[in-house]
C-alpha cells in the first residue's frame, strides 16, 4: 500500500482504469448483459428443480407414513396392537443422479455469470477500481465459476458415458461424495491464491484489474496456469474425448434398420454438440490469457468477445439440457432411475416422431448366411391425427424347408 492508502501495482494494466475507453465500455456491457440473462436462466431452472425436489421428498414422506399407518389392527387388542407381517425390504426411493449434476452446474453457472455481471458495475460508474470490494469478488467468482463449471460439464460427461457406453449406473453415495469433492475441491484452490500471498501484498492485491475485469494479478501467473487454467484445459480433453467415444458407440452398435430411410446417425451427432458449445464458450478467454502469460499484447475487445462468449455458459447450458434431456428435467418426477439413451429428446426415431420410437425386431441369417424374409406387419393408427405410429418388422428364418406359400406349403429351401 502506498501512503496514500491506495495499492501499488509493479503493471499499468493491474490499476484502476477510469474513464473507461468507449470501446472497452461497449464490451463490458455486451459482457453483463450476456451474463444477465445466464444468471436469470440458471437461477429459475434451479429453483424450479429446487421446488421439485423439495415436493418429491414432501410425497415421498406422505406416502413412507401412509404406509406405516396402513397395517391391519388386532380384533382383540384393538388398533394400539398391529398385526406386523414380515417386512419386506423396499427400495429407497433416490433422486436421479442426473438431476443432482445438473442442479450443481446450474449453481456453478450462476457464480460464473455473477462473476461477469458486475461488469455492469465498471460501466455503470466509469471505473474499474482494484481497491474495491467489488474487483475482489468479481476475481474469486471469475475462478470458482470458470473451474467448478467445468468441473460439473466434465462430470456429466463422464456419467453419461458411463450410462449409455457402459450400462452402468454409479452407487448414489458416489455421486454425492463426489459432488462435495468438486465443491470443495474448486473452493480451496479459490483460497489457497489469497491465502499463501497474504491477498498478494507484494504485488498491491491477489486480484486486480487483469485488462479487461478483475481477476489475479499478471504478477501471480503461476497461481492463474497451476490453479486455474491446468486444470480447465484437462477438463477439455477429457469432455471432448468422452463425448467422442458416446458417438462411436451408439454408431457403432445402432446400425441402420434394412429397407428404410430412418437411421440415427444424424441423431447421435447431436452428442458432438456438448463439447462443441463447452469448448466455444471457454476455450477463447482461455487462449487469451495463456497468451498474456506468454508476453503476447492481447486486444482488450478480444476479451470483451471471449468474455461474452462463457458469459453465455448459463443460458446455453439451460437450453441446451432442457431441449435434449427435457424428459429428465422438466417431465415426471426427481427419482426417474432411467439415465440412459432414452433420455435424450434427439434419439427418438424417426426425427420428426414425438412420441417414443419406431423398433424393428429382425431375425438372424440362416445356414450359410442366408436370410428368408417372412412375414412384414405395419400398424398405422391415428397417423393423420397427430397419435402413435408403430411399426413393426419381423424377419423369420426357417431352416431346410423353405418359406410358406399363401397356402401354407412350404416352397424352396435347402
Amino acid at each position: 500500500m502506498t501512503g496514500d492508502g491506495h495499492s501499488h501495482f509493479d503493471h499499468e494494466e493491474s490499476t484502476s482504469l477510469t474513464p473507461i475507453p468507449d470501446a472497452h465500455r461497449r464490451g463490458l456491457v455486451a459482457v453483463a448483459a450476456l451474463a444477465g440473462l445466464s444468471f436469470v436462466t440458471s437461477t429459475l431452472a434451479l429453483l424450479y428443480l429446487t421446488f421439485k425436489l423439495v415436493r418429491w421428498h414432501i410425497k415421498t414422506r406422505r406416502k413412507s407414513k401412509a404406509a406405516s399407518n396402513s397395517l391391519p389392527g388386532n380384533p382383540f387388542l384393538g388398533d394400539d396392537f398391529r398385526i406386523r407381517e414380515p417386512a419386506k425390504p423396499q427400495r429407497k426411493p433416490q433422486v436421479n443422479q442426473f438431476v443432482i449434476l445438473i442442479l450443481n452446474l446450474l449453481l456453478a453457472d450462476i457464480h460464473q455469470a455473477a462473476a461477469f455481471l458486475i461488469n455492469a458495475i465498471w460501466a455503470r460508474y466509469d471505473i474499474i477500481d482494484v481497491d474495491s470490494p467489488a474487483c475482489f469478488a468479481q476475481g474469486w467468482l471469475v475462478s470458482t465459476g470458470d473451474l467448478a463449471s467445468s468441473c460439473f460439464i466434465t462430470a456429466i460427461s463422464a456419467h453419461t458415458y458411463l450410462a449409455v457406453v457402459w450400462d452402468y449406473k454409479p452407487p448414489q453415495w458416489a455421486v454425492h461424495t463426489t459432488m462435495v469433492g468438486l465443491w470443495a475441491f474448486d473452493y480451496l484452490f479459490a483460497i489457497l491464491g489469497p491465502a499463501i500471498t497474504s491477498n498478494g501484498i507484494e504485488h498491491g492485491a491477489f486480484y486486480v484489474r487483469a485488462a479487461a475485469w478483475c481477476w489475479i494479478n499478471i504478477e501471480y501467473e503461476t497461481y492463474r496456469l497451476v490453479f486455474h487454467y491446468l486444470f480447465i484445459f484437462i477438463c477439455f480433453a477429457l469432455t471432448s474425448l468422452l463425448y467422442t467415444l458416446i458417438f462411436l458407440s451408439i454408431r457403432r452398435r445402432a446400425p441402420s434398420p434394412p429397407n428404410s430411410h430412418t437411421h440415427s446417425h444424424g441423431h447421435d451427432k447431436v452428442f458432438l454438440l456438448y463439447p462443441l458449445i463447452y469448448v466455444v464458450c471457454s476455450a477463447p478467454l482461455a487462449l487469451g490469457r495463456i497468451l498474456t502469460m506468454a508476453g503476447a499484447r492481447v486486444p482488450i475487445l478480444y476479451f470483451c468477445a471471449a468474455g461474452a462468449l462463457i458469459a453465455s455458459n448459463g443460458w446455453l447450458d439451460v437450453l441446451l439440457w432442457g431441449v435434449t434431456r427435457q424428459r429428465l428435467l422438466f417431465g415426471g418426477e426427481v427419482d426417474s432411475e432411467d439415465n440412459g439413451l432414452d433420455t435424450f429428446t434427439f434419439m427418438r426415431t424417426p426425427r420428426d416422431r414425438k412420441y417414443g420410437n419406431i423398433v424393428w425386431v429382425e431375425g438372424g441369417a440362416g445356414r450359410g448366411g442366408r436370410s428368408k424374409e417372412g412375414s412384414m406387419e405395419s400398424l398405422r393408427r391415428g397417423e393423420r391425427e397427430g397419435g402413435i405410429q408403430m411399426d413393426v418388422v419381423t424377419s423369420v428364418v426357417v431352416e431346410g424347408r423353405g418359406v410358406k406359400d399363401e397356402r401354407g406349403r412350404y416352397v424352396g429351401g435347402g
